[in-house]
């Protein structure tokens, strides 16, 4: 696993603690060292006695027994299925239990998981080039079709009505409701900073106006990685070694998934064309856009872009400065704005889908 982002570790790992963990797992461990990675889970990487290499251990700071063991039985599926994801180890101590279970073990009172180690490391957007985006796309692609016969998958915590939600709580405390006091190291402000107030007077605004426009019906589903971001998928040699994070995943438009795969990987200071038409290529030498779908892109586009203008807002912006990371609100009303000025032909001729 590569090194992301700095943040802390919120639920430290002793070594007598992770040799206890591996034991479950028919593993000696020898060492354990924090991965300041992620921006919601405490992870390390503990080293394997004898010279075995190494495994990732996560600590789900978030969810629950039920919700760390459904995202085990998924991962399960999509790697049998071909995605390049690390599968979880099974337990060896006869551990078992409905779905994913027989994956999870405990520590202070929180799910853990392990996985095999994926050597690799993320990119930059200066080293985004057509041919990664066309690989990201192929990926994602796969990702939609393997998916699709999962069963269980969570509905989506980012809905307009969701994102309506948090704007509301926004609006009306300046405290940030609909945020997650578990990501928030320390109280949210008690007044939104006047910068803040405009972007949501302006987010408020254009959520009603996607809720005008919004079609019809609401087409297909199938399993969506939610967050495919340049950190959560690992390169190694030129070639996607693994996509990671699947915490967000659920059963949504596949649209909406490649939309939020553009937004992430194909902006600079605008959006280059040329690694988006890529990104698309890719997706659709695997899994070919439906009619519906293709139709679908302007609007969820416009969804993604909304949801990572206000999450930003609610999970950090608001956070006390130095709490970890930082992602800029900014960034996303930019690509609103440069989603309006292209419109629903304008994606599409860009995107040569």
């Amino acid at each position: 696993m590569a090194t992301l982002p700095t943040m802390a570790i919120l639920t430290p790992l002793s070594l007598a603690d992770a040799r206890r963990i591996g034991a479950l797992y028919g593993l000696e461990i020898a060492d354990v060292r924090g991965l300041l990675a992620g921006s919601v889970n405490s992870n390390f990487a503990l080293t394997l006695a004898d010279g075995g290499g190494q495994v990732f251990l996560r600590v789900y700071e978030e969810q629950q027994l039920p919700a760390a063991s459904r995202e085990a039985r998924m991962l399960e599926h999509l790697a049998a299925g071909g995605v390049a994801t690390p599968q979880p180890l099974r337990r060896r101590d006869g551990a078992s239990g409905a779905g994913g279970a027989a994956f999870i073990a405990e520590h202070a009172g929180k799910p853990v998981a392990l996985f095999p180690w994926v050597a690799g490391e993320s990119v930059c957007q200066a080293r985004v080039t057509p041919a990664a985006t066309r690989r990201v796309g192929a990926a994602l692609a796969r990702v939609h079709l393997v998916g699709a016969s999962f069963e269980g998958a969570n509905t989506s915590r980012f809905d307009l009505d969701s994102l309506d939600q948090r704007l509301q709580g926004l609006r009306a405390s300046g405290r940030g409701a609909g945020a997650d006091p578990a990501k928030a190291a320390g109280p949210l402000p008690p007044t939104l900073p006047p910068e803040v107030a405009a972007a949501v007077d302006e987010l408020t605004a254009r959520l009603q106006r996607i809720r005008d426009a919004a079609p019809r019906t609401s087409g297909p589903e199938t399993l969506i990685h939610g967050d495919l971001f340049r950190d959560n998928v690992l390169w190694q040699d030129g070639e996607i070694s693994a996509l990671l994070d699947f915490e967000s995943a659920s059963r949504g438009s596949a649209a909406f998934d490649l939309a939020v795969t553009m937004l992430a990987w194909c902006f600079g200071d605008d959006l280059d064309p040329d690694l988006a038409a890529a990104l698309a290529a890719g997706y659709v030498s695997v899994r070919p856009l439906s009619t519906d779908e293709r139709g679908r892109l302007f609007h969820e586009s416009l969804v993604a872009a909304l949801r990572f203008s206000i999450t930003r807002i609610t999970d950090f912006e608001l956070r006390p400065k130095g709490s970890g990371v930082y992602k800029d609100f900014r960034r996303f009303l930019a690509r609103q704005r440069t989603l309006e000025r292209l419109g629903p032909e304008g994606l599409l001729a860009l995107l040569r889908v």
